[in-house]
């Protein structure tokens, strides 16, 4: 087990980005706004000012980043849980099955960085500093804030507290947990095709106009004169409040 991922306990809340990533999606996010203050405004200058609102793009880029890293997290917990299920079925412990799990999951994430990975270690080593399963498993639902993590982590707690058959019970939940996620996973897949509609039907209002332009001097009066101007801002304003609404149409959670 490596060092690192003791000595450093992954953090689900806030997502860091490194220089490189941080500089090129500024400059993207820039790059396309400045894009399209040519395309409604024809002026440099306004352009440049426009162009100012990609800085916004950042936290929403962090959010989209931290939502895709605790997405992947719930997909490998998922497997955790499977290798976890097959090994109290032959009669190992909870804290051996855990053991188990881990060598297993190298198998399927040979990746070190792997967030579950980096769990796994994390729970081993805390197990044989004797720290009971179900604290181990409550801190990592209180860090990852994912719903399934939780509910897995209180039917431990509570499981034995209650003195409950752990095996069956973990089982079930672990059934529970599998086919949540899967049901998640056929969902993403059935509306793939539709994000992808979307996105093309958000780039196309740009493409529309651009093309106007270039083909005849009919929008001139839009750019030439302050109610032209106030006019395409109105139209710029409807068309990312609808791509705003289609983003939240796609986020179907389960």
């Amino acid at each position: 087990m490596s060092n690192e991922g003791w000595r450093e306990i992954p953090r689900y809340d806030v997502y860091k980005m490194k220089p490189e990533e941080f500089v090129l999606t500024l400059a993207v996010a820039m790059a396309f706004c400045f894009s399209v203050g040519i395309i409604f405004y024809e002026d440099i200058l306004l352009s440049a000012m426009f162009s100012l609102v990609g800085i916004l793009y950042i936290p929403f880029r962090k959010k989209e980043q931290l939502k895709k890293r605790k997405e992947a997290l719930a997909l490998q917990f998922k497997d955790t849980l499977y290798f976890i299920s097959v090994s109290l079925s032959a009669g190992k412990s909870l804290e051996t099955s855990i053991t188990e799990a881990y060598k297993s999951i190298l198998g399927i994430y040979p990746d070190p960085e792997c967030d579950i990975v980096r769990e796994l270690e994390i729970m081993n080593r805390r197990l044989l500093m004797n720290d009971p399963v179900e604290k181990i498993f409550m801190d990592l639902a209180e860090r990852s804030r994912i719903e399934d993590i939780k509910s897995f982590a209180q039917v431990i707690l509570i499981s034995k507290r209650a003195g409950a058959n752990l095996v069956e019970v973990i089982k079930n939940t672990s059934d529970t947990i599998r086919e949540k996620v899967e049901i998640h996973q056929d969902i993403q897949s059935m509306i793939a095709g539709k994000r992808l509609e979307q996105k093309i039907l958000g780039i196309m209002p740009f493409v529309l106009v651009l093309f106007l332009k270039t083909g005849s001097n009919y929008l001139e009066p839009l750019v030439t004169t302050v109610f032209g101007r106030t006019i395409m801002t109105v139209s710029l304003v409807m068309i990312l409040v609808g791509q705003f609404i289609a983003h939240k149409i796609m986020r179907i959670e389960v």
